[in-house]
């Protein structure tokens, strides 16, 4: 979806883009720049994707790490890597 499409979604719903970044604890101004696509925060972008009720990935396409969950990825990478270190037979933390 573009700005405006995203724009007109939110007041279709009844939500401004004060109402999102009171919310949120921003300004409007970043929530209307993240939406612009001038600016990036996955927080941002899933908080209207919730309110949309859509998924991140139909919002905001063209950015792929906002549908990555950050934290469960690391957490595989940090498991991996204990694997690893375990299979070389050092410990582990």
């Amino acid at each position: 979806m573009n700005y405006e499409a995203i724009h007109n979604a939110l007041k279709s719903e009844g939500v401004s883009w004060s109402v999102v970044a009171e919310s949120l604890g921003c300004t409007p101004q970043h929530v209307m720049n993240v939406c612009a696509r001038r600016a990036e925060s996955q927080r941002i972008a899933l908080a209207v994707s919730a309110i949309l009720q859509r998924d991140v990935s139909e919002i905001f396409p063209e950015v792929p790490r906002y549908k990555v969950d950050r934290k469960a990825e690391r957490q595989k990478q940090v498991q991996v890597a204990a694997r690893r270190l375990e299979a070389a037979g050092l410990k582990v933390a």
